[in-house]
């Protein structure tokens, strides 16, 4: 469905439209924002590009008052991580999509674990996230290697 068709259904709805599949990018939202095409934001860090993408995404939002929630791509504890992070920010009203990478991976490279208790997911009480990419477990599964010079 397109943005403009978004925002036709919009006009005619008291129920917020959440742009989810159609969040693709910064300039997508801007796009959406302008037309009216929604009301809620889904940011998916891993489709849009990663956490600085998300940030200023984040930040468009909280501008116009649409809120956001966060979106799980299958990510690692790494990445799990960083999305629960990301979820602490203001105008994230709505609750995340985001699961520990068990559901997903019978061994995650990431440790610890996220660990969910009481339907919430803890985050760092420190700058960064707790979690790393294991080092054996990515030795283990690295199937080639290449290396770049600038």
């Amino acid at each position: 469905m397109s943005l403009v068709n978004h925002a036709d259904l919009q006009a005619q709805l008291e129920t917020p439209i959440c742009l989810d599949e159609s969040a693709l990018s910064l300039a997508h939202v801007q796009a959406a924002i302008r037309l009216k095409s929604c009301q809620v934001v889904n940011i998916k860090m891993a489709r849009v590009g990663g956490l600085t993408a998300s940030r200023a995404i984040q930040a468009l939002c909280a501008q116009h008052d649409i809120p956001c929630w966060v979106g799980g791509m299958l990510e690692t504890a790494v990445g799990g991580a960083i999305c629960a992070e990301l979820a602490t920010l203001p105008n994230f009203t709505y609750a995340g999509d985001i699961f520990p990478s068990s559901y997903f991976y019978d061994d995650d490279l990431g440790k610890p674990e996220l660990a969910v208790a009481g339907g919430a997911i803890a985050t760092s009480r420190v700058p960064g996230i707790a979690q790393a990419p294991d080092p054996d477990l990515l030795e283990q599964w690295t199937v080639e290697r290449a290396s770049f010079r600038a």
